[in-house]
């Protein structure tokens, strides 16, 4: 379960896990590629990548959906992502 919030000083929503995490982000872009992300840039703590707005995912879990301000919006990009990280067991 994670929850969603509207930036209030851009155009930006906030998702975050309940749970605590600590995710290979390479290995979740590998996964994330193979359902239509683009990845732009990894290191160990920050991936960014693209479907239809530019994401952000921290090491911890966070994620960020740029772009947008809708929590539903933001919260289905979540769910893919998160459902990658549920593939390696995160």
């Amino acid at each position: 379960m994670f929850v969603a919030r509207p930036c209030s000083t851009s155009k930006a929503v906030y998702v975050t896990p309940e749970g605590s995490f600590d995710v290979d982000l390479e290995e979740l872009c590998e996964c994330l590629s193979e359902r239509g992300f683009v990845i732009k840039r990894v290191t160990p703590h920050i991936a960014i990548l693209r479907k239809g707005y530019e994401v952000s995912v921290l090491r911890k879990g966070k994620i960020i959906v740029k772009g947008t301000t809708e929590t539903e919006e933001a919260l289905r990009i979540a769910e893919e992502i998160y459902g990658c990280m549920k593939v390696y067991g995160w």
